[in-house]
């Protein structure tokens, strides 16, 4: 049927290279295919052992060939599943990033990196909620007026500032106001940490 078509272009042909032209010329590769004469610019490898050497073929004998050619072939399912893992690093050693260099298994990611966000483990995300908090001036002013860390969180801070509160209120006192100036102290330092979104 590609013999019978004949191209004929109405205005001009635009085409580089049109229809019937793909035979052989002299000095050119042919196609390797058995009784194929045309020309053979398609490499094809020729087995997984030669991965670089290539039969050449057109372009219609070229997909048919790719159609049946399977790497694999002759592989056990073992072989074919170490040469997919090796495969997926690029055939480069990998190491754990879970183990330290003595080879203890230990995981001690810690002693080359900060794990900030607690990624690599328990033990690394404890050290990192270990260290203290770093607030301003005013915040910790107000940690201190309330008596507690620079690592408390919101309901500690909101439970220290009401127990204080019923401390010092003159109401708890049966009107003594001498814990007055207290009381003022605790409500600005919570004013702050509420402010600060530390409340």
């Amino acid at each position: 049927m590609d013999d019978d078509f004949e191209y004929e272009p109405k205005l001009f042909d635009i085409r580089v290279k049109p229809p019937g032209k793909d035979d052989a010329k002299k000095g050119d590769q042919t196609c390797e295919w058995d009784g194929c004469v045309s020309k053979g610019d398609c490499k094809a490898p020729q087995s997984p052992d030669k991965i670089n050497e290539f039969f050449f073929f057109c372009k219609k004998h070229a997909a048919q060939y790719n159609k049946t050619w399977n790497f694999f072939h002759g592989m056990s399912d073992g072989a074919v599943r170490s040469y997919q893992a090796d495969q997926s690093t690029g055939n480069r050693p990998t190491w754990n990033m879970n183990r330290n260099l003595d080879g203890k298994g230990q995981g001690n990611s810690s002693v080359r990196f900060k794990d900030t966000f607690g990624i690599m483990g328990e033990k690394a995300a404890g050290e990192a909620s270990a260290r203290k908090r770093s607030l301003g001036r005013l915040q910790s002013l107000a940690m201190d007026s309330l008596g507690l860390d620079y690592d408390s969180g919101p309901k500690l801070v909101r439970a220290r500032y009401l127990k204080l509160v019923k401390q010092f209120h003159p109401d708890a006192n049966k009107g003594d106001r001498s814990t007055e100036e207290r009381l003022q102290q605790v409500i600005r330092a919570y004013q702050v940490l509420k402010t600060s979104r530390l409340a």
